[in-house]
C-alpha cells in the first residue's frame, strides 16, 4: 500500500503544503512570543494581536486539512494519520498562544531569565517540527526525520530541566504566594508547550512506522 501511495502521490503537494504553513506559522508566533518575553517592543498589544491572528490563521489551515483529507481519494497517508498530525501541530499553535496570553496577563516586570530560555527552546522546537514534517514528502529520508524528532525530545528534557529549577528557585526565594503562583502559570504554559512539540514527534514516527 505504502508503495501505491508513493507512486500515486509524489506531484499532490497539496496536503504537504498545508503542514508546512502550518509549521511556518508556529515558528512565527514563537519568534513573536521571545519578542514579547525579551521586552523588544514596548507595545504588547501588537505582538499579542499579531500571535493571535496567526493563530486563527492556523486553525483555519487545519481545518482545510481535514476538509482536504475527508473529500481526497487519495492521501500520503491514512486519514486519521493527516487529521492526528494536523491537530498535533495547531496544538503547539495554540499553546503559544497560551503562553503569550499568560505571560501578558501575569508580568509586569522585564521576563525571568528562565522565561526567555523557555521561549528560545520553542523557537528551535517549532524549526526543528517543520524540518521534520517536511520529510515526510520523502520516508526515503527516515533517518533525518528521526534526527529531528529526537532534537525535539532532547529540547524538551532540557526545557523541564530549566522550569523545573526556576519554579525551585522562585519558591525559594519570592515570599509572595500571589507572585509565585503567577511565575509558575507563564512557566507551566511554556513548558507544556514543549510538550506539544514533543507529542507531534510520536504522531510523526508513527506515520514514518506505518508507510515505511
Amino acid at each position: 500500500m505504502a508503495t501505491l501511495l508513493k507512486f500515486l502521490v509524489p506531484k499532490d503537494r497539496a496536503f504537504f503544503d498545508l503542514f508546512d504553513q502550518s509549521c511556518t506559522l508556529n515558528v512565527q508566533m514563537a519568534e513573536l512570543l521571545f519578542k514579547l518575553v525579551s521586552g523588544e517592543s514596548q507595545d504588547h498589544n501588537i505582538l499579542l494581536n499579531q500571535i493571535s491572528r496567526l493563530k486563527q490563521t492556523g486553525n483555519e489551515v487545519k481545518h482545510k486539512v481535514y476538509l482536504a483529507s475527508a473529500k481526497a481519494f487519495v492521501s500520503p497517508f491514512a486519514r486519521s494519520d493527516m487529521y492526528a498530525l494536523a491537530s498535533a501541530i495547531n496544538n503547539v499553535c495554540d499553546y503559544i498562544h497560551i503562553s503569550s496570553r499568560r505571560y501578558s496577563l501575569f508580568q509586569s516586570e522585564p521576563a525571568n531569565p528562565a522565561i526567555k530560555e523557555l521561549a528560545g527552546i520553542i523557537i528551535e522546537s517549532c524549526i526543528e517540527l517543520q524540518a521534520a514534517v517536511t520529510g515526510l514528502s520523502n520516508l526515503d529520508n527516515s533517518d533525518a526525520i528521526k534526527d529531528n524528532c529526537n532534537k525535539i525530545k532532547q529540547l524538551e528534557h532540557y526545557a523541564d530541566q530549566v522550569s523545573g529549577k526556576a519554579v525551585g528557585a522562585v519558591m525559594e526565594s519570592e515570599k509572595n504566594s500571589v507572585e509565585v503562583i503567577k511565575y509558575t502559570e507563564i512557566l507551566a504554559a511554556l513548558e507544556r508547550t514543549t510538550d506539544k512539540c514533543e507529542h507531534a514527534t510520536v504522531v510523526i514516527e508513527s506515520i514514518i512506522i506505518k508507510n515505511k
